[in-house]
């Protein structure tokens, strides 16, 4: 299993709304720094998901207006 790291927030609460996104649609995803963004500005929460479900998740941020958070080559 290879994960792919999709797109990198700001922001932590802006993954609040994608991580409802994705247990609806039965994605896996990891998010890495998530608490530190919060602390440490300059540190940005990054979302991972399996390579499988990559174009499913980057559908998803897109639809959900945070495709200017996505991680080349997905923007």
């Amino acid at each position: 299993m290879r994960l792919i790291e999709v797109a990198t927030f700001t922001f932590p609460n802006d993954t609040d709304i994608l991580e409802s996104l994705f247990q609806s649609e039965g994605i896996e995803y990891y998010l890495k720094d998530q608490n530190s963004s919060s602390i440490i500005a300059g540190v940005g929460t990054s979302i991972t998901v399996k390579e499988d479900d990559v174009q499913k998740a980057v559908s998803l941020i897109r639809q959900a207006g945070f495709g200017s958070y996505l991680n080349s080559p997905y923007n």
